[in-house]
């Protein structure tokens, strides 16, 4: 059997929003772009290790995770395709991970060493001063998808995180019925919460008329404070 040939379509990438392709090739080429394959299970970076490469999800699932001493594991952030991450570690060379990037389901990744370019002392050119303004677009998406993971995890019961989450997914795709990227486990680990207590209280908001769900895909029926989504 022929292996497969991965072809990414850059320009349905957000990080490349603006450019044209022949610009987005510049940026490639200048850089020193690298599409590397992950398989489900890998590591992309451990915490700890030194960060030169801003990464984005060309095909597969990335999580952003933080382990303890003891190997229990928090997912912080779930990356589908087309997400940035490690864009926190540009800046300066050398800059040491803080949490660990896990391969959840085969993966491209498109590794670009932006580190050095921000020591680059020529002038850069048009694609590259669009790339920079799309990356600070980044930031500020990521750090409001962690705003909201914040006001999750504040939340005092296991109950309000879940519908926290719901609801903050049913607002961003417009609609009560959702299909979260999550088995029971991966989200037990994002919420921090007991796997066994997660499927206890799902079962119980079930029974309450609050939320429908079948395997992954969630319909909220009721918030629990009344609030429209």
């Amino acid at each position: 059997m022929a292996a497969k040939v991965f072809i990414p379509n850059f320009m349905d990438i957000p990080l490349f929003q603006g450019l044209e392709r022949e610009e987005i090739s510049e940026v490639l080429q200048r850089f020193h772009a690298l599409i590397k394959h992950f398989p489900k299970s890998d590591y992309i970076y451990l915490a700890g290790d030194c960060v030169e490469n801003l990464c984005v999800v060309l095909e597969g699932t990335v999580q952003m995770i933080k382990e303890d001493i003891w190997g229990e594991k928090s997912i912080i952030a779930n990356l589908g395709a087309g997400s940035v991450f490690a864009e926190n570690f540009l800046g300066k060379l050398g800059d040491r991970s803080v949490v660990s990037y896990f391969v959840a389901s085969d993966s491209e990744i498109l590794m670009l060493p932006l580190g050095r370019a921000l020591y680059d002392v020529s002038a850069p050119s048009k694609a590259s001063q669009r790339l920079m303004c799309n990356i600070v677009s980044v930031l500020a998406d990521n750090n409001t998808r962690l705003i909201e993971k914040t006001e999750i995890l504040c939340k005092k019961t296991l109950r309000s995180k879940i519908l926290a989450y719901l609801e903050q997914e049913a607002r961003n795709n417009a609609c009560r019925q959702i299909t979260i990227p999550f088995n029971r486990t991966d989200l037990a680990n994002y919420l921090d919460a007991d796997r066994s207590a997660l499927t206890r209280e799902l079962a119980r908001m079930r029974e309450e008329g609050l939320i429908d769900y079948n395997k992954n895909t969630f319909t909220i029926l009721a918030s629990e404070h009344g609030a429209g989504i």
